[in-house]
């Protein structure tokens, strides 16, 4: 019970993140749970291995401050997680708990030498260079979000809308009801449908904002139109940059195997060969060039075609 109500307080948070200010932080700590995964495997590994050599090494010599009391030694999952894993975790915090003041009590024994070699080698593995690892990958993640946070907000404010959109009106376990008898009518008008083409559900929750304004259909598709040509003049431009960028880059190589091979007077018979290769490359990029060029032109004439065809259709519906 203490459990469920712990995850129903964290699942309170997504009725924040559709705020502005609020919902892209939430998205970056959601994110970095991903950075936070791989590190804990790491980190396991490590611990791993720090906690078995170094117990191994205490547990084995003669009667210390590590094993003069009634250690217990079951090879069973909770004898391993208190003796290895719960104190060397809390190492990471700092704690160090009866860790250097047991080993100090033997300082020339030699397994007390070892298990503090040990010990600093995982201090400075763990809190040194895997913490700051974990901070910077944190750092990146949060930058990367906070680069589009406009985006990011809409998008989920959108899923917020829809999800609360097809959930049943009842609450659970009421609502299993209401999915059971949803799962049944999409599987009868499935079956209706194949047997009868013309058949539509009617009634089938459709997340579509329908204006009472009809005036708005038109704007919404002028916007539409004028979108789609900006994105594919955008991608035409990007694409004829990365087109020239490329054949800039190929005749400045030419030019400057050119000039070296003139400047050291061994000219070849292989470096012929590899400059009519460039050659014919460099014509192939061009022929390539204007080709997506011209398909480029042909996208977006179409494009406009099938704007003004929209506005016709409007213009007519209207009259």
């Amino acid at each position: 019970m203490a459990f469920d109500l712990e995850i129903w307080y964290l699942r309170s948070l997504s009725f924040i993140i559709v705020i502005q200010f609020l919902g892209p932080p939430l998205v970056a700590a959601g994110r970095m749970l991903k950075d936070l995964l791989f590190f804990m495997c790491i980190i396991f590994i490590v611990m791993t291995g720090y906690g078995v050599a170094s117990r191994s090494v205490v547990y084995y010599p003669n009667p210390n401050a590590f094993n003069d009391t009634n250690v217990n030694t079951a090879f069973d999952g909770r004898s391993i997680f208190r003796q290895i894993a719960y104190p060397v975790y809390y190492l990471m915090y700092g704690q160090f708990g009866n860790e250097l003041s047991d080993l100090d009590t033997y300082p020339d024994a030699g397994w007390s030498i070892a298990t503090h070699i040990l010990l600093a080698a995982h201090m400075l593995f763990v809190n040194i260079l895997l913490i700051n690892l974990l901070i910077a990958m944190f750092s990146k993640r949060f930058d990367q979000v906070y680069e589009d946070t406009k985006n990011i907000w809409h998008s989920q404010q959108y899923v917020f809308t829809r999800e609360y959109f097809i959930r049943s009106p009842f609450f659970p376990p009421i609502s299993l009801i209401y999915d059971i008898f949803h799962l049944c009518r999409m599987m009868v008008f499935a079956i209706a449908r194949v047997c009868s083409k013309n058949l539509i559900d009617h009634r089938a929750k459709v997340f579509k904002i329908i204006p009472i304004n009809k005036d708005f259909i038109k704007d919404w598709y002028e916007f539409e139109g004028a979108s789609t040509y900006e994105y594919a003049h955008a991608e035409a431009k990007t694409s004829k940059s990365t087109l020239l960028t490329s054949i800039q880059g190929l005749y400045l190589d030419n030019i400057g195997k050119v000039q070296e091979t003139h400047d050291n007077k061994n000219v070849s018979i292989e470096s012929i060969t590899n400059l009519k290769r460039i050659q014919d490359e460099l014509t192939k990029l061009s022929q390539s060039s204007e080709e997506s060029t011209r398909q480029m032109q042909d996208n977006l004439a179409r494009l406009n075609q099938s704007l003004e065809e929209i506005k016709f259709h409007l213009s007519s519906q209207r009259k």
